[in-house]
């Protein structure tokens, strides 16, 4: 599998960008070398033997050349540029050890370099304050190119490093920086591409059984979910048939059939349909068929961190070391230019944050800065608040499709908000004909990394006026590598608090207590003390109570094990069967030597059960293969399974065989097999095809019409020639793992591709939606690669020249780069098979030669050696 020219040209615009101190530089062979190896990885070695000259022409020059000073300067220049001409090319703007861009300039046959104007004042605008960006407007207005020393004026010193082939900005004013953020864990990168105004998708599975004792085959069961889009708007469903086991009849049942409408931008999300509505605090769960809305940032942004709100600004009037310390422990120092510093995303933790900063400067002067901030989160960003409100029907069937025919008009919904320096609050209500139901929470953190949680709740239902109430207590210790955590609870219920989901108030438990203590010893080694009780109401289950003391220990990266104590009482008077109280241990013991191997086997005295397990888990890769073999033995019945796995480009299936036995004597007394086959059909622009199952979004990746009958693989990395999608017979390839609002990227390839080809990228970066949906095509109708060698006269190589390419047909249109390396040799990309395109030099005097592409290229267009009368310097 050969991947297109696209990484090879690029590869060789690296090169023949290149611009060493000398012409008998080490860097002309660093550059020849590049180029060498880029031609031989397409098959290109000896191009430079080849004699065959095309005709040149003479082409008008559009950017005038860059004339020499009238004088030199006293003090003798770098000698950026071995030749007698102007060589024109594209570099990197540095600052700071950071990129901030790419910008044209000119290196001079005196060895200056000229900076084009309007590519660099949009790279350092960003750094400038407003007033410093209308200075440098003014400075540069009406000049096309400038020398560094001609804005040396308005605060900002320039100088180009022909080693790092980049142009650095030495310094900027203090007074002229614009504020820079220290902490950028909160901004989010730029959004991929969007997916397709129209996409849906169905994933189905297909079970089927046999019972080995009997020989019967159970109708097949067929599980149905999927969801089509346009632009916002989703419908989803997800709909089951199975075989009544009492009745023997074939039934349908609908788990769910809803619309979903998204509003990213204010963190909302609409849905009609069934509904299954989230709770907090103290609410009880009921399905509902109706309206609702939510609002919840973590869901369109989930990989924001916690960060300070509010403006904490540090100026420096020379340059320093900065040490940030947060709660005594130090988070980052950095290396600080004279200017204006933000440090208002500094990642915070939970509670007290005691800020330090210590600042020493170049001079020897040293200060520190000092501030406090509260951080409660409430399991939100600081300052962000959610809310769900739901209305509808409740559904009265515990089982089956959902049935709001005889159901109640209810409402739930809760509201909270976390603060800065506040505790955080919410607030719930719940309420129908029947019952109505308040709660309420808050969260108080204390010092030392400490925090108490209180929740509370009244009702009124069915049996009249009921309440509830919870406090909880933890606290957590963090020294190097060990820390220190404890957690206490209590929890009680009134026997009339009711709920949607417990209208009537069933309530058979009052006092629940509940504590644990975790104290970890090193990497290695950590042990949790923990307990529990509840006071029952029932008069057939009495009190109940658990004690456990657990350690474990990692004795390599293979080898753990753990070992435990447990008493135990389930409260049980009679009436459920043997009961298990009293004393015992636990015991186990796990291998796993590598990420997707893993056994144990673990035993328990107090229930007497014990069990031995191995997996292999397959990859995600098509042809990946997984296992796994258990065996469990409960006080006296036994069972033994074994599973097979198998991903395939088109469906995955997994088949096992279970038998049961009342012990091990008798383990084939039952014996179960199954086979599961799951699979998906897809649609999105235009574009139809079969794949693996589909989670939330997907992409078809299909071929261009110039390659064929060549196939499109798809992969998380495409190393060693994996791959989770190939297309084929059945349609494109299809991944079918992209999540919603999460930049990501798509990677493809094309199996054996024409010599030249170019494929693209070979990444697509893209930004889905909720169930959305992409059809990404790879190659074009330009995919030709030309490469050849430009010589001037005297048979003389014509190196480190650049230009631009155009359709010959198309003046206006958008130019290609054309670059030369240190022997003349070049490469274009993005060519159409039957056109004649135009190359024009930025050349002394202007000159340019024509080519036409063959209709019957197939990818790579050998122009061997071009001529043009130029006169090129020894």
């Amino acid at each position: 599998m050969t991947r297109g020219g696209g990484v090879s040209v690029i590869a060789l615009i690296a090169a023949v960008t290149a611009t060493p101190h000398s012409a008998a530089a080490s860097g002309f062979g660093a550059v020849r070398a590049v180029y060498d190896a880029t031609a031989a990885a397409l098959g290109l070695d000896g191009l430079a033997g080849q004699e065959a000259v095309a005709p040149a022409t003479s082409v008008p020059q559009d950017p005038a050349p860059v004339a020499a000073p009238a004088a030199a300067a006293e003090t003798p220049r770098r000698n950026i540029n071995p030749y007698e001409r102007d060589i024109a090319m594209t570099v990197p703007l540095n600052f700071n050890q950071r990129v901030l861009g790419e910008m044209p300039v000119v290196l001079t046959r005196d060895d200056r370099f000229m900076v084009e104007s309007n590519g660099f004042q949009a790279l350092i605008k960003p750094l400038l304050t407003p007033e410093a960006q209308a200075e440098l407007a003014v400075q540069l207005t009406g000049v096309e190119q400038f020398a560094p020393e001609e804005i040396n004026a308005t605060g900002i010193r320039l100088d180009y490093d022909p080693d790092q082939l980049a142009v650095l900005v030495l310094r900027i004013d203090p007074t002229k920086r614009n504020v820079e953020m220290l902490f950028e864990g909160g901004r989010p990168e730029d959004p991929g591409l969007a997916p397709e105004n129209f996409s849906a998708y169905l994933n189905t599975n297909m079970v089927v059984q046999r019972r080995e004792q009997t020989g019967d085959v159970a109708t097949p069961s067929v599980f149905l979910n999927g969801a089509v889009r346009y632009k916002g708007l989703v419908f989803e469903a997800d709909v089951q048939g199975r075989e009544n086991l009492f009745t023997g009849k074939y039934e349908t049942e609908r788990r769910y059939a809803r619309l979903v409408y998204d509003q990213p931008k204010d963190f909302r999300r609409w849905y009609l349909g069934d509904l299954d509505p989230e709770q907090r605090g103290r609410q009880g769960f009921v399905e509902m068929g109706g309206v609702g809305v939510q609002r919840q940032r973590r869901r369109f942004e989930s990989f924001r961190n916690d960060r300070l709100s509010g403006a904490r600004q540090l100026t420096l009037q020379e340059a320093s070391t900065v040490r940030v310390l947060r709660n005594g422990a130090t988070v980052r120092e950095f290396r600080l230019d004279p200017g204006q510093y933000d440090l208002s995303n500094l990642p915070l933790e939970i509670g007290s944050n005691d800020v330090q900063l210590e600042i020493r400067g170049d001079a020897g002067r040293i200060e520190q800065v000092s501030y406090s901030a509260y951080l409660d989160n409430i399991d939100l960003e600081p300052g962000d608040y959610e809310y769900g409100a739901y209305l509808g029907v409740t559904n009265d069937q515990f089982i089956g499709s959902p049935d709001y025919s005889d159901g109640d008009l209810a409402f739930t919904g809760y509201w909270r908000k976390a603060f800065v320096n506040r505790p955080g609050l919410g607030a719930g209500l719940q309420a129908s004909e029947r019952v109505q139901t308040l709660t309420a929470q808050t969260q108080f953190i204390l010092d030392n990394g400490a925090r108490l949680q209180l929740d509370g709740a009244g009702s009124n239902g069915d049996a009249g006026a009921g309440y509830a109430y919870a406090a909880a207590f933890d606290h957590f210790v963090f020294v190097g590598e060990t820390y220190d955590t404890w957690t206490v609870a209590a929890d009680y219920t009134s026997e009339d608090f009711a709920t949607l989901g417990n209208p009537t108030g069933q309530n058979q438990t009052s006092w629940v207590f509940s504590g644990s203590y975790t104290h970890r010893f090193n990497v290695n080694w950590m042990s949790t003390l923990s307990g529990s009780y509840r006071m029952s109401r029932s008069d057939t289950i009495g009190d109940s109570y658990s004690i456990s003391a657990n350690t474990s220990y990692r004795f390599s990266p293979q080898w753990s094990a753990d070992f435990g104590v447990e008493l135990v009482d389930f409260g049980a008077t009679g009436g459920f069967g043997e009961r298990r109280d009293g004393f015992g241990f636990t015991f186990a013991l796990v291998w796993q030597p590598r990420f997707d191997r893993r056994g144990d086997a673990r035993y328990s005295s107090a229930t007497n059960a014990a069990s031995v397990n191995f997996q292999q888990y397959a990859g995600n890769h098509v042809g990946a293969l997984g296992y796994s073999v258990n065996s469990s033995y409960s006080d006296g019945s036994g069972n033994v399974s074994g599973q097979v796995d198998y991903v395939g480009n088109r469906f995955d299936a997994s088949l096992t065989h279970s038998a049961f036995g009342r012990d091990f004597s008798n383990i084939t007394e039952e014996q179960v097999t199954s086979l599961r086959v799951g699979s998906s059909i897809a649609m999105a622009g235009g574009k139809v095809a079969v794949g693996r199952q589909i989670y939330d979004s997907f992409a078809i990746v299909y071929p261009h019409d110039s390659l064929g009958d060549r196939d499109v693989i798809v992969g998380d990395t495409l190393q060693g020639g994996q791959y989770i999608s190939k297309s084929g017979a059945l349609g494109a390839a299809v991944n079918g793992q992209l999540s919603s609002y999460v930049n990501q990227s798509v990677r493809y390839d094309v199996m054996d591709p024409p010599r030249g080809y170019n494929i693209g990228e070979g990444v697509a970066r893209i930004l889905p939606t909720y169930r959305s949906g992409y059809a990404i095509e790879v190659g074009s109708a330009k995919f030709v690669s030309a490469m050849g060698r430009l010589v001037g006269n005297a048979n003389r190589p014509v190196a480190l020249m650049s230009g631009r390419v155009r359709p010959a047909d198309d003046p206006n249109a958008e130019p290609e780069l054309f670059f030369t390396n240190s022997v003349g040799r070049f490469a274009v990309q993005n060519l159409e098979p039957g056109k004649k395109y135009r190359v024009e030099l930025f050349s002394t005097p202007a000159l340019g030669f024509e080519f036409t592409v063959p209709e019957d290229n197939e990818g790579l267009l050998d122009l061997k050696v071009l001529n043009v009368p130029l006169d090129v310097p020894e």
